[in-house]
């Protein structure tokens, strides 16, 4: 299994994943941040990350963003009959175990250092630099939403939980679309579901005025009032739910024995 996980990791680095990564990571300091920098009233650097995130368009297409990465590495390498020569190497659900980790890993990486690079910078290297701007007349923060009570306790913590709790729940939309890419033919219906309940779902709680377990709210709450820590981990069971559900579904339909 290390060795099959190895073999994954290889392939995955590639220029492509690289330079995809890189632009997840780097883009909203180097475009959104000079565009609100002075167009809001800004106390602490939390106020600016939770400004770049909200301001940037990561909430609102966050599964479909990571799709790129990894998720349909499977349906590519079924649709080049690639896995007719992996079967007779190696066993084929320990081959799609590795690559289900990789990409889960992978995602969760890029999508922790998507929150974590942009939170170090603004807490910790602008203060030496001094190019965002702050009120310094007085002091009125605005709520960063659900997880305001970390920052309160410490404003490292909050930044290390907040891009874990990105990339986790990254990592577990990318393992649906990954998982779906097994159970779906058609590779772009699957990759587009995780994406499709991102978006329906943020609207159905919407109309059914329980916003506070949106999809988009639960993991970027920054245009909500704080709600209990509770209520972020409502639609995370729901996902895990579905995941436990798909795996048993292809274990059952022997899905990847038969193709």
């Amino acid at each position: 299994m290390k060795h099959l996980i190895s073999i994954e990791f290889k392939k995955a680095l590639n220029k492509r994943f690289i330079i995809f990564s890189l632009a997840l990571i780097f883009l909203p300091l180097i475009v959104i941040l000079p565009i609100i920098n002075g167009s809001y009233v800004f106390h602490r650097a939390i106020d600016v990350h939770a400004q770049l995130l909200s301001t940037s368009p990561i909430p609102l297409l966050f599964p479909l963003l990571l799709v790129p990465l990894y998720a349909g590495s499977y349906a590519n390498e079924k649709k080049d009959n690639y896995l007719q020569y992996v079967r007779p190497r190696t066993i084929i659900s320990k081959y799609v175990l590795a690559k289900g980790i990789v990409n889960a890993f992978l995602t969760f990486l890029v999508a922790f250092l998507m929150i974590f690079v942009p939170f170090l910078f603004i807490q910790y290297i602008d203060p030496m630099i001094g190019y965002i701007y702050y009120e310094t007349e007085f002091f009125n923060p605005v709520s960063i939403g659900t997880f305001e009570v970390v920052a309160q306790n410490s404003v490292l913590l909050y930044g290390i939980v907040y891009s874990l709790w990105v990339g986790i729940n990254g990592a577990i939309y990318m393992t649906i679309a990954y998982l779906l890419t097994i159970c779906l033919k058609n590779k772009f219906v699957a990759l587009s579901i995780p994406f499709l309940w991102w978006f329906i779902m943020n609207f159905v709680t919407a109309v059914l005025w329980i916003e506070r377990f949106s999809p988009v709210f639960t993991v970027f709450p920054f245009s909500i009032t704080a709600q209990p820590m509770w209520t972020i981990f409502i639609p995370f069971i729901v996902l895990i739910l579905i995941i436990v559900t798909l795996i048993v579904y292809i274990k059952k339909t022997r899905k990847v024995w038969n193709e």
